[in-house]
């Protein structure tokens, strides 16, 4: 009787230590990745943050976290428009932090650029104009400091397309922001796309972004390969099966 007893103290005291979290900075780092592996992107998001806590000054644990703050932000439903902003404010904030711990590494830079482009999703007219230019920089740091990341020339890619099809009124606001001319152009955005291609050829986004700015740059005769490709690929990442959906209506409708 009294083995029971002690064996369920044991069992209860193990218990309690997996309720309390990772009690190291290794160990919550190793359960972010673990959660992130698996587009856990709240839990994920947690465990970087309480890496965080442990260590203050880790660049890996900073960028981190605000990628995954960006995921989790991503993920809330559209109704939830306030907290959905809020998330992405505090993934800008995170990504800021890894810059400053570390400014040559290029993650910092790359999620900070994307922070900021989800940002510019709620926001309106010349703070939208401005929100790009940050953009553009912080994925051309990126660049700069890893000319081989390919989400970084999807970024880039991105931002060409974006820039390339504003509305008349956007495009007036733009042409104040830059000083000119907005420089976005379909042309770049191909560029773009294609040089994350070279370096990353099994990334369907990739594929399905090089397709869609053929669309909007009225080539359409030139969207069927990228599409195909597209198709071709294994789904690996969490919103493959959505862009080969997509990809597929796209080819359909050709």
């Amino acid at each position: 009787m009294k083995l029971t007893r002690v064996f369920c103290f044991i069992l209860l005291g193990l218990a309690a230590a997996a309720w309390a979290g990772p009690s190291t900075y290794e160990q919550a780092m190793a359960l972010g990745d673990s959660l992130a592996d698996k587009w856990d992107h709240q839990g994920a998001m947690n465990a970087y943050l309480k890496a965080l806590e442990f260590n203050p000054n880790s660049y890996e644990a900073a960028w981190k976290a605000g990628d995954e703050t960006t995921e989790y932000a991503n993920k809330l439903p559209a109704s939830q428009k306030a907290a959905k902003e809020a998330a992405f404010e505090k993934a800008r904030g995170l990504c800021a932090k890894a810059i400053v711990i570390n400014p040559r590494g290029d993650q910092g830079h790359f999620r900070l650029a994307v922070a900021y482009g989800r940002l510019a999703l709620f926001r309106g007219g010349k703070e939208k104009i401005n929100l790009a230019k940050k953009v553009k920089a912080s994925a051309d740091t990126a660049l700069m400091l890893n000319p081989k990341n390919d989400l970084a020339w999807h970024v880039i890619g991105r931002w060409h397309q974006d820039l390339g099809n504003l509305s008349w009124a956007l495009k007036a606001v733009a042409k104040v922001v830059f000083g000119g001319v907005p420089p976005g152009s379909n042309a770049e955005a191909v560029d773009a796309f294609q040089k994350a291609i070279a370096i990353n050829p099994n990334h369907i986004e990739h594929h399905l972004e090089l397709a869609r700015t053929y669309k909007l740059w009225g080539k359409k005769e030139l969207m069927k390969a990228p599409l195909e490709k597209a198709l071709s690929l294994p789904s690996v990442e969490e919103d493959d099966n959505a862009f080969k959906a997509e990809a597929r209506e796209m080819l359909a409708k050709l």
